[in-house]
């Protein structure tokens, strides 16, 4: 009997360990119960929404509202009243939509964040704007390059927790959209603890002015630009993991270049390209689309980035396209699902017309 009892003993103390050997590894791994998968769309992309899968998404952005340099919203881009059947689809689907509010001027940031009453009128126009919807919540979007004042700063955190809380008082939320590197010193500690969630710009490690051609999002490198290098500096600011979204982009750049050498020096400014055609007509800036290009002229991989170009000559000079496909894409959603993050964010619904929705519930469904 005794030593039945050593034996069941044994058996006991040999399930306890592997228990907590699994739950070790879970914790490690630390896979989340359901990634986020949210997208933006675009205020010029029009009725194409309509062919887009909204279920998929657990939120979509709608982009974007501007912010006036007073702390009035004077142009709404059409938001909520002329985006009604938008608002009722995503409802139908389950979907959360949510207003993306943008600022990009140094210069109107401080006139008003140093006034508490542009700060009053900036939020108060801001909750009607989600109510009137019945938004599930608002995303600030401020991309400030210039160093700001530290009372301006100040000032703005003040506002991040006063809307914060407005917002908690609704049961909505709230979430940042994040340059790579917060160089204007707009946030502290405290005011990143604010948001339900940040999205970290994943994309233009190389935009249209850049000097070399090359990726749009590149996951590792020196660069601040780069995912390894945006995700370490947030996390050392203490921002949780599981309140960071990566963002990703459905969109590239053609610059012209001195050669069809990866990477090579551009000629002038690039322009924008989607990843799949476009309607004829719907947005003009955006001329060309990657397949297009791929179809015509082939289709190339950087081996340090791992992301997608192609290269011709039209008889001017050369040209080069770079974008993300399947596989690069498929590389930045194991480097989420690696580093325990919430999930992904992608700009712009509709720029895929729909080919990256398979890859998305691969990964993430």
């Amino acid at each position: 009997m005794l030593f039945k009892g050593k034996i069941r003993g044994w058996i006991a103390l040999l399930f306890f360990s592997l228990s907590l050997y699994i739950g070790e590894e879970f914790v490690r791994h630390e896979i989340p119960v359901h990634y986020q998968i949210w997208g933006y769309y675009p205020y010029w992309m029009k009725d194409e929404w309509q062919k887009i899968d909204l279920g998929l998404y657990d939120q979509v952005l709608f982009f974007d509202v501007p912010v006036s340099a007073d702390g009035l919203i004077l142009q709404t881009t059409g938001w909520p009243g002329n985006w009604e059947k938008l608002i009722i689809a995503a409802k139908k689907s389950g979907t959360r939509l949510q207003p993306t509010f943008t600022l990009f001027n140094a210069e109107e940031f401080e006139r008003i964040f140093l006034h508490q009453n542009q700060r009053k009128l900036l939020q108060a126009d801001m909750l009607a704007l989600i109510d009137q919807a019945d938004a599930s919540g608002l995303q600030l979007d401020f991309e400030i390059f210039k160093d700001v004042s530290a009372a301006s700063a100040e000032g703005f955190r003040l506002f991040l927790k006063s809307i914060k809380q407005a917002l908690a008082s609704r049961k909505k939320n709230l979430s940042l959209f994040v340059l790579t590197e917060d160089s204007a010193g707009l946030y502290d500690r405290e005011s990143l603890m604010s948001p339900d969630y940040i999205v970290i710009q994943g994309y233009d490690a190389h935009w249209k002015g850049s000097a070399n051609a090359g990726p749009v999002a590149e996951l590792r490198g020196s660069s601040a630009d780069s995912w390894d290098s945006s995700l370490k500096h947030y996390l050392s600011l203490g921002v949780p993991r599981n309140k960071i979204i990566m963002s990703v982009p459905f969109f590239g750049y053609e610059w012209p270049t001195i050669s069809d050498a990866a990477g090579a020096l551009t000629r002038g400014v690039g322009s924008e390209i989607s990843f799949a055609p476009l309607p004829a007509g719907l947005v003009p800036e955006v001329a060309a689309s990657a397949l297009a290009r791929v179809r015509q002229y082939g289709i190339r991989r950087d081996p340090v980035s791992g992301s997608p170009y192609y290269v011709f000559n039209d008889g001017t000079g050369w040209f080069q396209g770079w974008f993300e496909d399947d596989a690069s894409l498929s590389a930045k959603f194991d480097f989420v699902k690696k580093q325990r993050l919430a999930g992904i964010a992608v700009f712009s619904l509709g720029y895929d017309s729909g080919n990256f929705q398979p890859l998305l519930r691969r990964y993430f469904r």
